[in-house]
């Protein structure tokens, strides 16, 4: 906005007194005004050549015209109005002198001082005011639209702050007992220092005065306040920017109160509260919120919209809820459903405002915490830190955002970086979660064994049945075998606190398959039986599984091997495609041995089964939990989050 001109405009800013008493003024010449009341006021002015220095032109209104002019007295530049020779005549005189009369009292920060008034020499009627630059908010919100630097120089807290000022303005005048009528941002001014300056009141109107204005008075007050926004408002095609619509519209269409194009009995200071929202929506929206070719289409939008709302009309705006409430409220069709004041206006945006700050507070405190989090995320990778420590803080930083911005991309991105971001060394806690889940596991699955083992047993009866041809080794199998259903149940009892597979469980277990060998050899039923008790070992253990591997192997490769060197007697002989078995442990009488491999093979596929059976609906249970944890997480993250926490769950599986 810093390379906008300087519009072509003045406005009177500061309430800047002047006291010119009566004996200051010298009786060279005079003229009769007639005031709003049938009155005649008699103003003595001062030598019009001798005082003031005229200058360029700043701009022509429907009554007067207004020019730059040096006050030789006081040495300052002001900005003088004359009424144009064409409304000369007596009513238009009668106008103008109750328009500064009524805008000299409005004596308020933002209204324009009037310094004087009187007649120049060729008697034309005059009044002076202070000089101030600036844009009128209309060229803003112009700028705005096609510049997207204006939006660093304009932001909207600036543009509300307007707003608020502005209404609390015509809250003044409205204690005052003055209706603006004319209120647009084409007459709101913002000074180069943040001034904000409402601009003419030529179409003011007197209502349900508190403290009434004096318009009828004979003599002029000095240093009252006057703020005249024709002056300073170029002339404007009506083609762009209709105006006033003859004797059907008091005030500008797609800003006038729908009761300003009918009933002019029903405007008060509810009507300068429906400009305020239509020129807030305008703010809001980035478009007038009545448009239309011409003046008719305008004025029927108005008639016809009941509550504006920017939000309905612009909703890819962003438009906060609480503002479009505001206008809604404030362009109600009816006065008696609108907002009830300006001053409500104003503290309506006020409130927001506090509520943006605190907001812009805690998104700052979010942004420092999310900072913090990243930062002790990346320290924790390093070799020389507590990597522990640097994750709890990281979480700590993060849920803090959160908290004070739930909305935070930043804080949701960085939650999902401590959440799937591996960790090099588990941290204590985690391995004490770990090894309490691991003992639940072991009890699990050793409760699970000592079923299965328990069908072992049978093995010694039907074995004696069979007969026995090396009775030692027979005891050497029955009692591991029992010593394995022993050890499972007391370690179901008491697991080790390590929650790993007991050594002595694991000898015991090797002992009795090896013993087995000397039944059938190591290549009948023996391996089915191996199979089955490493998949159990390995599914209670986290050792590593050559630990579980190479006994099993052993079990059955060893014999083989035992054999070949003639350690031992073979256990198979092959003779013109026949295999024999060769019996060691028993005999093999034809009931009992076929009775001992049925029921040996019932029980290793049933048992095997069985066991893993169980391990899959624990695996199923804890998988289904862990997704379920998943999708409640990720309702805590962005959309495109989701697939990130996914493909870490998977990764992690």
């Amino acid at each position: 906005m810093d390379e906008l001109p300087t519009e072509g405009m003045t406005a009177a800013g500061g309430a800047v007194t002047v006291d010119n008493t009566a004996d200051d003024l010298s009786a060279t010449r005079q003229v009769d005004v007639e005031g709003s009341t049938g009155a005649t006021s008699a103003f003595a002015m001062q030598d019009f050549a001798t005082r003031y220095l005229p200058g360029e032109s700043l701009g022509r209104g429907g009554m007067g015209e207004v020019r730059a002019w040096v006050d030789r007295a006081a040495g300052r530049e002001i900005a003088v109005k004359t009424i144009r020779p064409d409304r000369r005549h007596t009513a238009a005189q009668q106008r103008f002198a109750r328009e500064a009369r009524v805008q000299a009292q409005l004596e308020h920060p933002s209204i324009v001082p009037v310094y004087d008034l009187g007649t120049d020499g060729d008697g034309t009627l005059y009044f002076t005011m202070k000089r101030v630059r600036g844009h009128s908010l209309a060229r803003v919100l112009q700028a705005l639209r096609t510049d997207g630097v204006a939006a660093s120089t304009y932001s909207l807290r600036k543009l509300l702050t307007v707003m608020a000022r502005v209404a609390l303005t015509l809250e003044y005048a409205h204690r005052r007992g003055v209706v603006n009528r004319d209120l647009k941002p084409s007459n709101i001014m913002l000074g180069t220092f943040d001034e904000v300056y409402v601009l003419d009141w030529g179409l003011a109107a007197l209502h349900d005065p508190d403290r009434p204005v004096e318009t009828s008075r004979p003599e002029l007050v000095p240093g009252i306040v006057y703020s005249a926004a024709a002056l300073y408002t170029p002339l404007i095609d009506s083609s762009s920017q209709p105006e006033t619509a003859g004797n059907q519209l008091v005030g500008t269409p797609g800003y006038a109160a729908p009761e300003q194009a009918g009933d002019t009995g029903q405007v008060d200071r509810r009507s300068d509260v429906y400009a305020l929202g239509v020129i807030l929506f305008e703010i809001l929206a980035g478009e007038r919120a009545h448009r239309g070719d011409n003046v008719a289409a305008v004025v029927m939008s108005t008639l016809e919209t009941d509550g504006a709302s920017p939000r309905a009309r612009r909703p890819e705006r962003g438009i906060p809820p609480e503002l479009d409430a505001l206008c809604v409220a404030a362009t109600r069709l009816a006065p008696a459903d609108r907002l009830a004041s300006a001053a409500e206006f104003a503290h309506a945006i006020e409130r927001y405002l506090d509520g943006d700050r605190e907001l812009e507070r805690r998104r700052g405190l979010a942004r420092d915490n999310v900072a913090a989090a990243v930062a002790a995320l990346d320290q924790g990778r390093t070799s020389a830190s507590d990597e522990a420590v640097s994750r709890r803080a990281a979480l700590q930083k993060v849920g803090a955002a959160l908290a004070l911005d739930p909305d935070s991309e930043d804080a949701r991105r960085a939650l999902v970086r401590a959440l799937t971001e591996p960790m090099r060394t588990p941290p204590p806690g985690a391995e004490a979660m770990a090894r309490a889940s691991q003992l639940r596991r072991f009890r699990r699955s050793a409760h699970n064994a000592s079923l299965a083992l328990l069908s072992y047993l049978f093995y010694v009866p039907l074995v004696a049945w069979m007969g026995l041809r090396t009775p030692w080794m027979f005891a050497v199998m029955a009692a591991a075998i029992v010593g394995v259903v022993g050890l499972t149940a007391y370690y179901a009892r008491r697991p080790p606190g390590d929650g790993e597979l007991p050594w002595p469980h694991l000898a015991a277990s090797t002992v009795a398959l090896g013993a087995g060998a000397w039944m059938f050899g190591s290549l009948v039923l023996l391996p089915s039986i191996a199979l089955i008790t490493g998949v159990a070992y390995i599914g209670v253990s986290s050792r590593r599984g050559f630990v579980f591997v190479g006994p099993a192997l052993a079990v059955v490769i060893g014999p083989l091997l035992l054999q070949l060197f003639d350690v031992i007697e073979p256990s198979y002989r092959f003779h013109d495609g026949v295999i024999t078995i060769v019996p060691r442990m028993t005999n093999f009488g034809p009931t009992a041995t076929a009775t001992f491999l049925i029921v040996t093979h019932v029980v290793v596929i049933a048992a095997g089964l069985f066991h893993v059976w169980r391990m899959r609906v624990a695996y199923d249970d804890i998988e289904r939990k862990m997704q379920l944890q998943t999708w409640q997480l990720a309702q805590l993250l962005p959309d495109d989050t989701h697939g990130v926490l996914a493909r870490s769950t998977e990764s992690a599986s």
